[in-house]
Protein backbone atom coordinates (compact mmCIF):
# COMPACT_ATOMS: atom_id res chain seq x y z
CA UNK A 1 0.00 0.00 0.00
CA UNK A 2 1.28 3.57 -1.13
CA UNK A 3 0.45 4.65 2.34
CA UNK A 4 3.19 6.80 4.44
CA UNK A 5 1.88 5.53 8.05
CA UNK A 6 0.95 1.99 8.40
CA UNK A 7 -3.02 1.73 7.85
CA UNK A 8 -4.50 0.57 11.20
CA UNK A 9 -7.40 -2.42 10.64
CA UNK A 10 -9.63 -3.75 13.28
CA UNK A 11 -10.46 -7.40 12.37
CA UNK A 12 -13.27 -8.74 14.55
CA UNK A 13 -13.07 -12.19 13.97
CA UNK A 14 -12.92 -15.31 16.10
CA UNK A 15 -12.03 -18.15 13.69
CA UNK A 16 -8.14 -18.75 13.71
CA UNK A 17 -8.12 -19.82 10.30
CA UNK A 18 -9.44 -16.51 9.33
CA UNK A 19 -7.09 -14.74 11.60
CA UNK A 20 -4.30 -16.45 10.51
CA UNK A 21 -5.36 -15.69 6.66
CA UNK A 22 -5.65 -12.36 6.52
CA UNK A 23 -2.56 -11.47 9.00
CA UNK A 24 -0.16 -13.83 5.83
CA UNK A 25 -2.02 -11.66 3.69
CA UNK A 26 -1.59 -8.26 5.04
CA UNK A 27 1.60 -9.01 6.88
CA UNK A 28 3.45 -6.00 8.37
CA UNK A 29 1.88 -3.48 5.72
CA UNK A 30 -0.77 -2.94 8.26
CA UNK A 31 -1.48 -2.52 12.24
CA UNK A 32 -4.13 -5.36 12.77
CA UNK A 33 -5.71 -5.13 16.05
CA UNK A 34 -7.38 -8.27 16.36
CA UNK A 35 -10.89 -8.97 18.07
CA UNK A 36 -13.09 -12.03 19.03
CA UNK A 37 -15.76 -10.69 20.50
CA UNK A 38 -18.23 -7.86 19.94
CA UNK A 39 -17.52 -6.23 23.34
CA UNK A 40 -13.57 -6.36 22.50
CA UNK A 41 -14.18 -4.72 19.51
CA UNK A 42 -16.78 -1.51 21.29
CA UNK A 43 -13.63 -1.30 23.89
CA UNK A 44 -10.57 -1.02 21.57
CA UNK A 45 -12.67 0.51 18.71
CA UNK A 46 -10.77 4.32 18.43
CA UNK A 47 -10.04 7.57 15.86
CA UNK A 48 -6.72 5.82 14.85
CA UNK A 49 -8.84 2.79 12.82
CA UNK A 50 -8.77 2.94 9.61
CA UNK A 51 -11.03 0.25 8.25
CA UNK A 52 -13.02 -2.75 9.95
CA UNK A 53 -13.24 -5.96 8.84
CA UNK A 54 -16.21 -7.69 10.12
CA UNK A 55 -17.24 -11.68 10.54
CA UNK A 56 -20.81 -11.81 10.53
CA UNK A 57 -21.42 -14.31 13.17
CA UNK A 58 -19.51 -14.14 16.47
CA UNK A 59 -19.54 -15.35 19.73
CA UNK A 60 -21.93 -12.73 21.58
CA UNK A 61 -23.42 -11.53 18.53
CA UNK A 62 -23.93 -10.74 14.77
CA UNK A 63 -22.00 -8.64 12.95
CA UNK A 64 -25.70 -6.63 12.12
CA UNK A 65 -25.41 -5.62 15.63
CA UNK A 66 -21.99 -3.78 15.84
CA UNK A 67 -22.91 -2.01 12.51
CA UNK A 68 -26.05 -0.62 13.93
CA UNK A 69 -23.62 0.45 16.94
CA UNK A 70 -21.58 2.08 14.59
CA UNK A 71 -24.46 4.07 13.52
CA UNK A 72 -24.99 5.74 16.35
CA UNK A 73 -21.14 6.93 16.98
CA UNK A 74 -20.75 10.34 15.47
CA UNK A 75 -17.23 9.71 15.93
CA UNK A 76 -16.99 6.74 12.86
CA UNK A 77 -19.13 8.13 10.62
CA UNK A 78 -16.79 7.85 7.81
CA UNK A 79 -15.17 4.51 8.89
CA UNK A 80 -15.76 2.34 6.04
CA UNK A 81 -16.38 -1.29 7.27
CA UNK A 82 -15.87 -4.47 5.09
CA UNK A 83 -17.89 -7.34 5.75
CA UNK A 84 -16.01 -10.66 5.90
CA UNK A 85 -18.16 -13.98 5.82
CA UNK A 86 -17.85 -17.58 4.37
CA UNK A 87 -21.70 -16.98 3.89
CA UNK A 88 -22.97 -15.90 0.27
CA UNK A 89 -26.80 -15.87 1.16
CA UNK A 90 -28.61 -13.12 -0.60
CA UNK A 91 -29.83 -12.37 2.63
CA UNK A 92 -26.99 -11.97 4.71
CA UNK A 93 -25.17 -9.36 1.88
CA UNK A 94 -28.20 -7.52 1.26
CA UNK A 95 -29.04 -7.11 5.45
CA UNK A 96 -25.35 -6.20 5.76
CA UNK A 97 -25.19 -3.09 3.18
CA UNK A 98 -28.68 -1.86 4.36
CA UNK A 99 -26.75 -1.35 7.96
CA UNK A 100 -24.18 0.45 6.48
CA UNK A 101 -21.27 -2.05 5.27
CA UNK A 102 -19.37 -0.46 2.77
CA UNK A 103 -18.23 -3.62 0.87
CA UNK A 104 -18.71 -7.44 1.59
CA UNK A 105 -15.67 -10.29 1.11
CA UNK A 106 -16.52 -14.04 0.84
CA UNK A 107 -13.92 -16.65 2.45
CA UNK A 108 -11.66 -18.01 1.66
CA UNK A 109 -9.75 -14.68 0.51
CA UNK A 110 -8.85 -14.03 -2.75
CA UNK A 111 -5.20 -12.37 -2.10
CA UNK A 112 -5.42 -9.88 -4.53
CA UNK A 113 -8.63 -8.89 -4.38
CA UNK A 114 -8.46 -8.45 -0.61
CA UNK A 115 -5.11 -6.66 -0.67
CA UNK A 116 -6.74 -4.13 -3.39
CA UNK A 117 -10.33 -3.72 -1.67
CA UNK A 118 -8.48 -2.66 1.35
CA UNK A 119 -5.51 -0.60 0.16
CA UNK A 120 -8.63 1.59 -1.81
CA UNK A 121 -10.72 1.88 1.41
CA UNK A 122 -8.00 2.99 3.47
CA UNK A 123 -7.12 5.41 1.12
CA UNK A 124 -10.74 6.72 0.32
CA UNK A 125 -11.17 7.33 4.58
CA UNK A 126 -7.63 9.02 4.82
CA UNK A 127 -9.03 11.43 1.77
CA UNK A 128 -12.62 11.97 3.52
CA UNK A 129 -10.72 12.77 7.16
CA UNK A 130 -8.81 15.39 5.07
CA UNK A 131 -11.56 17.01 3.53
CA UNK A 132 -13.59 16.63 7.01
CA UNK A 133 -10.47 18.71 9.06
CA UNK A 134 -10.16 20.65 5.87
CA UNK A 135 -13.81 22.13 6.61
CA UNK A 136 -13.41 22.75 10.28
CA UNK A 137 -10.38 24.40 10.20
CA UNK A 138 -9.46 28.18 10.12
CA UNK A 139 -7.38 28.96 6.89
CA UNK A 140 -5.65 31.79 8.34
CA UNK A 141 -4.59 30.53 12.02
CA UNK A 142 -4.95 26.88 11.23
CA UNK A 143 -6.68 26.65 14.41
CA UNK A 144 -10.22 25.38 14.48
CA UNK A 145 -13.09 27.37 13.26
CA UNK A 146 -16.61 28.69 14.59
CA UNK A 147 -17.91 25.28 13.01
CA UNK A 148 -15.40 22.90 14.87
CA UNK A 149 -15.95 25.20 18.23
CA UNK A 150 -20.44 24.54 18.24
CA UNK A 151 -19.80 20.29 17.35
CA UNK A 152 -16.87 20.54 19.85
CA UNK A 153 -18.69 22.44 22.54
CA UNK A 154 -22.16 20.27 22.24
CA UNK A 155 -20.16 17.18 22.17
CA UNK A 156 -17.87 18.01 25.75
CA UNK A 157 -21.32 19.68 27.34
CA UNK A 158 -23.02 15.93 26.59
CA UNK A 159 -19.66 14.23 28.00
CA UNK A 160 -19.53 16.71 30.89
CA UNK A 161 -22.97 15.92 31.37
CA UNK A 162 -22.75 12.17 32.09
CA UNK A 163 -19.60 12.39 33.85
CA UNK A 164 -20.98 15.07 36.42
CA UNK A 165 -18.15 17.29 35.69
CA UNK A 166 -17.09 21.40 34.92
CA UNK A 167 -16.86 22.61 31.41
CA UNK A 168 -15.00 25.93 31.01
CA UNK A 169 -14.59 28.45 28.37
CA UNK A 170 -12.48 31.28 27.21
CA UNK A 171 -13.67 33.91 25.41
CA UNK A 172 -10.97 37.03 23.68
CA UNK A 173 -10.78 39.63 21.62
CA UNK A 174 -8.42 42.02 20.35
CA UNK A 175 -8.33 45.28 21.54
CA UNK A 176 -9.06 48.18 18.77
CA UNK A 177 -8.55 45.55 16.15
CA UNK A 178 -10.49 47.92 13.44
CA UNK A 179 -8.11 50.29 14.28
CA UNK A 180 -5.06 48.27 13.70
CA UNK A 181 -6.54 47.37 10.01
CA UNK A 182 -7.00 50.54 9.19
CA UNK A 183 -3.80 52.48 10.42
CA UNK A 184 -0.95 49.66 9.71
CA UNK A 185 -2.93 47.57 7.07
CA UNK A 186 -4.81 44.17 7.29
CA UNK A 187 -1.42 42.54 6.50
CA UNK A 188 -0.44 42.91 10.18
CA UNK A 189 -3.88 42.67 11.30
CA UNK A 190 -4.02 39.13 10.12
CA UNK A 191 -0.43 39.22 11.62
CA UNK A 192 -2.07 40.06 15.10
CA UNK A 193 -4.33 36.86 14.53
CA UNK A 194 -1.98 34.45 14.06
CA UNK A 195 0.35 35.56 16.67
CA UNK A 196 -2.56 34.98 18.94
CA UNK A 197 -3.68 31.63 17.57
CA UNK A 198 -0.52 30.56 17.73
CA UNK A 199 -0.18 31.34 21.41
CA UNK A 200 -3.60 29.50 21.98
CA UNK A 201 -2.24 26.42 20.50
CA UNK A 202 1.07 26.59 22.73
CA UNK A 203 -1.43 27.42 26.22
CA UNK A 204 -3.72 24.84 24.95
CA UNK A 205 -1.80 21.76 24.10
CA UNK A 206 -3.40 19.16 26.89
CA UNK A 207 -5.63 16.58 24.90
CA UNK A 208 -9.42 17.93 25.09
CA UNK A 209 -8.78 21.32 25.10
CA UNK A 210 -10.04 23.23 21.90
CA UNK A 211 -9.09 26.54 20.53
CA UNK A 212 -11.17 28.52 17.65
CA UNK A 213 -11.44 31.87 15.28
CA UNK A 214 -14.87 32.26 15.75
CA UNK A 215 -14.84 35.21 13.30
CA UNK A 216 -13.19 38.42 12.56
CA UNK A 217 -10.49 39.00 15.83
CA UNK A 218 -13.29 36.63 18.35
CA UNK A 219 -11.68 33.44 19.64
CA UNK A 220 -12.39 30.79 22.12
CA UNK A 221 -11.09 28.34 24.17
CA UNK A 222 -12.93 24.92 25.48
CA UNK A 223 -11.28 23.24 28.69
CA UNK A 224 -13.14 20.37 29.39
CA UNK A 225 -12.95 19.56 33.11
CA UNK A 226 -12.11 22.69 34.05
CA UNK A 227 -13.82 24.76 36.99
CA UNK A 228 -14.35 28.69 37.02
CA UNK A 229 -10.79 28.93 38.90
CA UNK A 230 -8.99 26.96 36.54
CA UNK A 231 -10.54 28.66 33.76
CA UNK A 232 -9.30 31.98 34.91
CA UNK A 233 -5.96 31.10 35.91
CA UNK A 234 -5.24 29.95 32.64
CA UNK A 235 -6.71 32.83 30.84
CA UNK A 236 -4.34 34.45 32.84
CA UNK A 237 -1.45 32.00 31.62
CA UNK A 238 -2.31 33.44 27.96
CA UNK A 239 -1.66 36.74 28.72
CA UNK A 240 1.97 35.80 30.07
CA UNK A 241 2.72 34.18 27.36
CA UNK A 242 0.99 37.00 24.63
CA UNK A 243 3.49 39.15 26.04
CA UNK A 244 6.32 36.88 26.34
CA UNK A 245 5.71 36.41 22.38
CA UNK A 246 5.39 40.41 21.32
CA UNK A 247 8.91 40.78 23.64
CA UNK A 248 10.57 37.62 21.52
CA UNK A 249 8.80 39.60 18.65
CA UNK A 250 10.41 42.94 19.62
CA UNK A 251 13.72 41.23 20.56
CA UNK A 252 14.17 39.87 17.14
CA UNK A 253 12.95 43.07 15.22
CA UNK A 254 10.24 41.05 13.61
CA UNK A 255 7.78 43.79 12.44
CA UNK A 256 4.91 42.37 14.44
CA UNK A 257 2.35 44.88 15.49
CA UNK A 258 1.80 44.81 19.85
CA UNK A 259 -1.80 44.47 20.93
CA UNK A 260 -3.82 43.43 23.90
CA UNK A 261 -6.96 41.51 24.55
CA UNK A 262 -10.01 41.42 26.29
CA UNK A 263 -10.68 37.98 27.99
CA UNK A 264 -14.22 37.05 29.41
CA UNK A 265 -14.15 33.39 31.08
CA UNK A 266 -17.14 30.96 32.93
CA UNK A 267 -17.51 27.62 33.55
CA UNK A 268 -20.34 25.06 34.34
CA UNK A 269 -21.28 21.83 35.61
CA UNK A 270 -24.45 21.14 32.84
CA UNK A 271 -28.04 20.09 34.76
CA UNK A 272 -30.84 18.72 32.96
CA UNK A 273 -32.27 21.75 32.64
CA UNK A 274 -29.63 23.77 31.48
CA UNK A 275 -28.08 23.71 27.99
CA UNK A 276 -24.78 25.12 26.68
CA UNK A 277 -26.23 28.35 25.96
CA UNK A 278 -26.20 29.60 29.11
CA UNK A 279 -22.03 29.04 29.36
CA UNK A 280 -21.58 31.14 26.37
CA UNK A 281 -23.88 33.84 27.68
CA UNK A 282 -22.23 33.91 30.70
CA UNK A 283 -18.63 34.50 29.19
CA UNK A 284 -19.59 36.76 26.75
CA UNK A 285 -21.00 39.15 29.48
CA UNK A 286 -17.71 39.04 31.31
CA UNK A 287 -16.39 39.85 28.14
CA UNK A 288 -18.33 42.61 27.42
CA UNK A 289 -17.31 44.01 30.92
CA UNK A 290 -13.88 43.32 29.75
CA UNK A 291 -13.86 45.57 27.09
CA UNK A 292 -16.49 48.10 28.73
CA UNK A 293 -13.46 48.32 31.39
CA UNK A 294 -10.95 49.33 28.48
CA UNK A 295 -9.78 46.03 27.66
CA UNK A 296 -5.53 46.09 27.48
CA UNK A 297 -5.43 42.14 28.61
CA UNK A 298 -8.23 42.61 30.83
CA UNK A 299 -9.66 39.04 32.34
CA UNK A 300 -12.69 38.83 33.92
CA UNK A 301 -14.50 38.00 36.26
CA UNK A 302 -12.12 38.26 38.77
CA UNK A 303 -12.28 35.91 42.02
CA UNK A 304 -9.74 35.38 44.69
CA UNK A 305 -6.68 33.51 44.91
CA UNK A 306 -6.37 33.98 40.96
Amino acid sequence: MSISKAPVILLIEDDPVGISSLAGILGDRVELVVCKTLTDARRLLTDEIDLILLDLYLPDGSGIEFLNYLKNQTDYESLPVMCISSSDRIQDIEQAFQHGATDYVLKPFNKTIISAKIATLVDLKRKTDQLAAAALSDPLTNIGNRRLFDRQLDSEWHRASRLNSFVGLILIDVDNFKQINDQLGHGQGDRCLQVLADTLSLRFARAGDITARLGGDEFAVIMPGANLKGTITAANTLLTLLHSSQSTTITTRRKNPAFTVSIGCWAMQPTSSEGHSELVSRADQNLYQAKEEGGRDCVRPIIDGV
